[in-house]
């Protein structure tokens, strides 16, 4: 997608995009596509200035604002579902006045708080387009092959689980596979209860996960009883052949959704200054 941008909106004022990512103390990976998708965004020259900042690693959320000199910024939560994080956690950190869409104003500074990354309709494409480079499959064996999302889930919040879905049903509709359901780490129903129950012999397992963390590299495929990513991403299991795609969130084109959540929250795109970006 063509992109022009530019630092500052129509009024002169200079903008500045802040990325939230969770971060993780068991992963020194989970951070990586933050700061990878941040150097995408730098590069264009959208923003005069670009921060990245997490909950579980430094720079942390609660300093973030102290580090950002513009008086217009836009925060995108770089997670895959509305839930606890982004409407409770990431507002409270900040001191935002409540959950996406909001703007904040703080003295002479106002924040645009935009809707995470996860919940963009292009990310049912994206689930698709993991699941056919992973397994390589021509269309008429992807249609007799399985689909299975796989997303964190948690009880806090039921929203969490309701982006799965959608972005699930948005690839189904897509009729390329035979199947595509859905389950879940830490909530009903979970994933190796979906996975048992359904008949293709062939099945694609992608994680609806922003990075390859503790969770995609151990959990999922310990669990499973498939071999971890570093030892191949293709397994056989009770006779059938379980492929095992790398997160969605580490899409290049995720950088490309942090710019458009920040154009929706009203970041003024200017013309002048020219980038590329992949289409989503």
């Amino acid at each position: 997608m063509q992109m022009n941008v530019g630092t500052a909106d129509g009024s002169g004022k200079m903008q500045a995009l802040i990325i939230v990512g969770h971060g993780s103390h068991l992963s020194a990976t989970s951070s990586a596509p933050v700061y990878r998708h941040a150097d995408s965004v730098r590069a264009l020259g959208a923003f005069a200035e670009v921060r990245e900042c997490f909950w579980k690693e430094e720079p942390s959320l609660r300093v973030v604002l102290d580090l950002v000199e513009a008086d217009e910024v836009f925060v995108v939560p770089l997670f895959m579902s509305e839930g606890y994080f982004t409407e409770e956690v990431i507002p409270r950190e900040l001191g935002l006045d409540g959950p996406a869409p909001s703007i904040t104003r703080i003295g002479p500074r106002t924040i645009h708080y935009c809707a995470p990354v996860g919940t963009h309709p292009g990310m049912s494409r994206l689930i698709l387009r993991r699941a056919e480079e992973t397994a390589g499959l021509s269309d008429e064996e992807a249609g007799s092959t399985g689909l299975l999302v796989i997303g964190h889930g948690t009880e806090r919040n039921p929203r969490s689980s309701e982006v799965v879905y959608e972005v699930a049903a948005g690839a189904r509709e897509e009729n390329l596979f035979a199947s595509v359901r859905v389950g879940f780490l830490d909530q009903a129903p979970e994933v190796d209860d979906v996975l048992e129950a359904m008949n293709e012999e062939r099945i694609v397992l992608v994680p609806f996960f922003v990075a390859e963390g503790w969770h995609t590299q151990e959990t999922i495929p310990d669990d499973l009883g498939i071999r971890r990513p570093d030892a191949g991403r293709v397994s056989e299991l009770a006779g059938r052949t379980i492929y095992y795609t790398p997160p969605v969130g580490t899409f290049p084109e995720v950088a490309d959704i942090v710019v458009q959540r920040a154009r929706e929250a009203g970041a003024e795109i200017r013309s002048g200054r020219s980038g590329e970006m992949a289409h989503v």
